[in-house]
């Protein structure tokens, strides 16, 4: 039987950030144009960070499996972009949803 380890919330959040952190640092395999149509570059944001995730990104940047990343994107727990068939994750979002446990979208009484 494998060793199951709990961790707080806290620590959660630092390895989260820990992981987006080295997805930034981590240098891409092609140059994205820098601008298209508009002043803003398009897979970025101005800090150089990218605004959406992919489901696959999203799931690996939580620990958890492609499937139940989709999940919880069919449960509406963070927003998304629907761009054809690919679905792109707000990545603020996402943070959103991990610091405030699963009652993000729902309303408390």
């Amino acid at each position: 039987m494998a060793n199951s380890v709990l961790y707080t919330k806290e620590q959660v959040l630092r390895i989260v950030e820990e992981a987006f952190r080295k997805m930034d640092e981590t240098p891409a395999l092609q140059q994205e144009p820098l601008n298209l149509d508009n002043d803003m570059p398009q897979k970025t944001s101005p800090e150089n960070t990218k605004v959406t995730l992919t489901v696959a990104e999203a799931a690996e940047v939580v620990g958890i499996s492609k499937p139940k990343m989709y999940e919880l994107v069919r449960a509406g727990k963070f927003r998304i972009v629907k761009i054809g068939k690919k679905i792109l994750i707000s990545r603020q979002s996402l943070m959103d949803w991990l610091k405030k446990g699963d009652s993000y979208g729902k309303e408390t009484c």
